[in-house]
Formats: structure tokens, C-alpha cells, sequence
């Protein structure tokens, strides 16, 4: 199986150029399934119903998302309980959805994918992402051998760490969150993937991890609230393809996409 991996969706010029080019982009790298972060989606915090309904339209089969997937006020949050969207599994209990997934495709092969939240820097308070994620891969692996996990997290050692305590159980450990993309691709002995973070598919020059820098740097100096305004600039595709052994699970290989999207009006 291969599996292409998009990494945060950010705003109006994401969502522009993953409608432009994923199409293009699955068949180019012959991708059986298509998995997208798209917590930033809404003007750079959040989802809604109409905007994971766009993405699922692009072509993204399972929309994960981070902590930024209940930040849209008086959303409609009841597209969270299909199947092709996810939230952080170790959300308290009472929230809206669930994190994880046995997407199948046409041929009868499946994926399960597991959306998972660190808690170093972010909300501590959230549940275990070890204890939870774990007793939702051993639930996976009884209907599949083949599955990926979305670690969405500020840390770069709590995403490592998570891919390390996975090893050889899932067949791959993508960081997401930071929006910058890490060049450390690469394949765990037992045959786990693992990169620290996918990036942004978002605007990439007149920005700060999707804003426009003004008013990033405008909080920096005064260190008080200040509204960011989502980049317009000419944005930037990120993710990653894997291909995976459909029998054991393992992952073959790992590539990192990185591509500068000129949009046509």
C-alpha cells in the first residue's frame, strides 16, 4: 500500500493548493490512500463541516486533526462522527468524534489510522498518548496489519519517543503540528517510519508558520493579545509518501514531498 501523508492544511492558500494539485499529486505517486491534517483549515484555527466536506472532495480520504480542532465557535461539530474524521483520541471523554479509523479501500485492503495529541508544551492535562494510543493500535491489529498514526505535538523528543515505543506495532509515526518540515525521514529497526514533522501545506514566504509575520511579531514586542491574520502568499505543499508491505505491515520505504504551488486564479 501506499500511503500519501499531507501535512497541516493552513488556511484559504492550502486548501487553493491542495485543490489544484492533490489530484495530480495521488496519481504521480500512485497513492492508495490519502491522509491530511487539516486542524488549520478554518483561517488557520479549526475545522468545519463544509471546509472537511471540500478537503474530502480534493481527494484527502481521513482528515486528522490537533488542537485546533474545536477552536471554530458555535461550530457544527457532527462531521466529527463519520468515519474519515479524526480528532486527538486522548481528548477527554464528552468531546465531540473520535481518534482512530479502519478506512478500507476498494480492493478490501484496509489502513487504520490512529490521531493522537502530546501533551509537552500543550495541554498537559490531556490523556496518556502512549497508554491510549496503544490500546487503539491492539484494537487495529486485529482487522489490519497495515497502520499509521498522526502525532500531533510541540516536542520533538515526545514524537520520537512515541515512534520508538511503537516500533514494528504500526507502520508509520507522523509528526504534525510544528508546520516546519523536519529532515529526519527515516525507517525504525523494526520497520516503522517515522518523521518528526510532515510541515505545512500553507504559505510559506510572508508568513510565520502560516500568519502574516506582523502580528506574530507584534505579540513577541508586547506580549499581550494580538489577532493574527492568516497569510495570503503563494503557498507550499509538505507531506510525506510511504509505501508499506501489505502482508507484515512494515514500511519499505519513506519520501518527503516538498513543493512551491503557483496558484492560477
Amino acid at each position: 500500500m501506499r500511503i500519501l501523508f499531507i501535512g497541516d492544511i493552513f488556511g484559504n492558500s492550502g486548501k487553493r493548493a491542495l485543490a489544484q494539485r492533490l489530484p495530480s499529486l495521488i496519481e504521480e505517486h500512485r497513492a492508495d490512500v490519502c491522509v491530511a491534517n487539516g486542524e488549520n483549515a478554518a483561517g488557520g484555527r479549526g475545522l468545519t463541516k463544509n471546509l472537511f466536506r471540500k478537503l474530502r472532495k480534493y481527494g484527502v480520504n481521513v482528515v486528522t486533526g490537533g488542537n485546533h480542532s474545536f477552536s471554530v465557535a458555535d461550530n457544527d461539530f457532527s462531521f466529527m462522527d463519520e468515519p474519515a474524521s479524526l480528532r486527538p483520541l486522548n481528548f477527554p471523554p464528552g468531546n465531540p468524534g473520535h481518534g482512530f479509523t479502519l478506512f478500507t479501500l476498494d480492493d478490501g485492503r484496509a489502513i487504520g489510522i490512529v490521531n493522537l495529541m502530546g501533551r509537552t508544551f500543550m495541554h498537559e492535562s490531556l490523556d496518556c498518548p502512549f497508554r491510549m494510543g496503544t490500546e487503539a493500535i491492539n484494537q487495529l491489529r486485529e482487522k489490519t496489519s497495515i497502520i499509521l498514526v498522526d502525532f500531533h505535538a510541540e516536542a520533538s523528543s515526545e514524537k520520537t519517543a512515541f515512534a520508538w515505543y511503537v516500533d514494528g506495532s504500526v507502520s508509520a509515526v507522523i509528526g504534525t503540528h510544528t508546520h516546519v518540515q523536519t529532515a529526519d525521514e527515516r525507517i525504525l529497526p523494526n520497520g516503522t517510519a517515522f518523521i518528526t514533522d510532515a510541515g505545512m501545506t500553507g504559505p510559506l514566504e510572508h508568513s510565520i508558520i502560516g500568519m502574516k509575520p506582523e502580528g506574530v511579531i507584534k505579540k513577541y514586542l508586547l506580549q499581550s493579545y494580538v489577532r493574527f491574520e492568516p497569510s495570503e502568499d503563494q503557498p507550499v505543499i509538505n507531506g510525506v509518501v510511504i509505501e508499506v508491505n501489505d502482508r507484515t505491515g512494515k514500511t519499505v520505504s519513506i519520501q518527503r514531498i516538498f513543493e512551491r504551488i503557483i496558484l492560477i486564479d
